[in-house]
């Protein structure tokens, strides 16, 4: 990177570096009082809480970056994708993890009577199949496509070539999907009369949802963009920008869950 991309990437770094910091935090103790408490056993529960252990595990990648603050840091393509590879499939997972939530309050409503009879470990087991299918794509994507070469270790860096464009649509798909069953979900709490509980459950996941898939929208976009206009030398600061409005998403929805 010339000087001046440099002065933009470590302008925008330290403010990503304390927003995961703070979303690690604020997911742990999400993930700490699923654990603890024994009201949140529901489905939906036990997947916010696995939501948020992955987002913990996504956002420790972010601090592997630490040393351009202070050198032109540049490593082997290998390493970084070794460094990288667990936050992110960790990245993957939390991703689709907004999908399987989305999944089970639709049908908790939709299809009530039915939803209630259905075994919860085996729907929770088809849910966690699921997950480990889509980490499983995001990790063939970062080893088919694997290229030796010198590079900035962002969150995007692993994926290589066509690799990022894939898990960039990839990710997409995701939010698209997330956003139709929301939809879906809301015109049948319009149409029927629901508890109020219910509603403020759905109300509260919904805005999550809508944090999350706004970050990825916008995180898709910059890093999209960036291959259009950008050489590839000039393009980790618009990872960065990219990441900050993932992260600010996942560090705000433990804030809606405990607010609303």
């Amino acid at each position: 990177m010339d000087p001046f991309a440099w002065s933009i990437a470590r302008t925008v770094y330290p403010i990503l570096a304390s927003v995961a910091f703070v979303g690690i935090n604020l997911n742990m103790i999400l993930l700490l009082t699923t654990i603890s408490s024994k009201s949140l056993r529901s489905t939906a529960n036990i997947l916010i809480g696995c939501c948020a252990f992955f987002d913990i595990v996504h956002q420790t990648g972010y601090f592997i970056q630490f040393p351009i603050l202070f050198s032109d840091y540049y490593i082997d393509s290998f390493y970084c994708t070794c460094m990288q590879f667990i936050p992110e499939l960790g990245l993957a997972a939390g991703a689709f993890c907004v999908l399987s939530i989305g999944i089970d309050r639709m049908l908790s409503l939709v299809i009530a009577i039915t939803y209630k009879r259905l075994n919860k470990n085996f729907f929770l087991k088809f849910h966690f199949l699921a997950i480990a299918c889509f980490c499983g794509w995001t990790g063939y994507l970062m080893v088919a496509y694997w290229t030796p070469k010198k590079l900035i270790c962002s969150m995007p860096s692993p994926y290589h070539g066509d690799a990022l464009g894939l898990w960039s649509r990839s990710i997409n798909t995701l939010n698209i999907l997330s956003a139709i069953l929301y939809f879906i979900t809301w015109r049948t709490l319009k149409k029927r009369g629901v508890s109020q509980t219910s509603k403020k459950i759905f109300t509260s996941i919904a805005i999550v949802m809508i944090f999350e898939v706004t970050g990825w929208f916008v995180s898709s976009t910059l890093i999209n963009l960036s291959r259009i206009i950008a050489a590839p030398e000039r393009r980790p600061p618009f990872h960065y920008a990219a990441c900050l409005a993932v992260n600010v998403g996942i560090a705000a929805k433990v804030i809606v869950y405990y607010t609303i």
